[in-house]
């Protein structure tokens, strides 16, 4: 197992993929919850910090969404800066990050073993499912469909539940991906 971290903490190509997903992640995620929104107007930059900035960064909005303590323009976006929010989405991106990390490194360890190149694929699909369990249902009310009281309730749920199913996935994968370079490398 300490092989499959060292693979994937000590190859750049690794590095670089998960780096990557986890900033896209937090892209993606800042822009379902709110905080960023990218739209056709041309602006002045310009960045305002609320005064009581204190009192409102750990104020939740609704669950698991917090208060944004400042606010960043510039042309075609505006971003509404909240930390706890930017901690959430970095949470879930880098969990989603060492996830697809680990699997391109089970995908290599299962093709040096003479396996199919999707046994690698197939271990990391839990923990990319559960990645998009706190998005998706954002993403339904930034579209506009209706959504009952009990569905809005279930909503501050999925981000625990997201933070659980990537750590399980990522264990998974884990164990998968030493196994294959065990048997590719014995």
């Amino acid at each position: 197992m300490t092989d499959v971290l060292r693979r994937l903490f000590m190859e750049p190509a690794n590095l670089i993929l998960a780096g990557s997903v986890t900033l896209l992640y937090l892209a993606v995620f800042q822009v379902a919850v709110g905080d960023l929104t990218i739209d056709g107007a041309t602006r002045p930059a310009s960045a305002f910090l609320v005064a009581n900035w204190e009192s409102l960064l750990l104020r939740e909005r609704a669950p698991f969404q917090f208060e944004a303590v400042a606010i960043l323009e510039a042309p075609w976006l505006v971003w509404l800066v909240s930390p706890m929010n930017i901690l959430i989405g970095l949470g879930l991106g880098l969990l989603t990050g060492l996830q697809i990390g680990l699997v391109r490194v089970a995908r290599r360890c299962a093709v040096a073993c003479g396996l199919s190149p999707a046994t690698g694929v197939l271990a990391g699909l839990p923990g990319l499912l559960a990645g998009s369990a706190c998005c998706a249902p954002i993403l339904f009310i930034l579209l506009g469909i209706q959504v009952t009281a009990s569905l809005v309730t279930l909503m501050g749920l999925l981000i625990p539940a997201a933070f659980v199913f990537l750590l399980l996935g990522l264990g998974l994968t884990l164990r998968v991906a030493a196994r294959r370079c065990v048997e590719a490398y014995a």
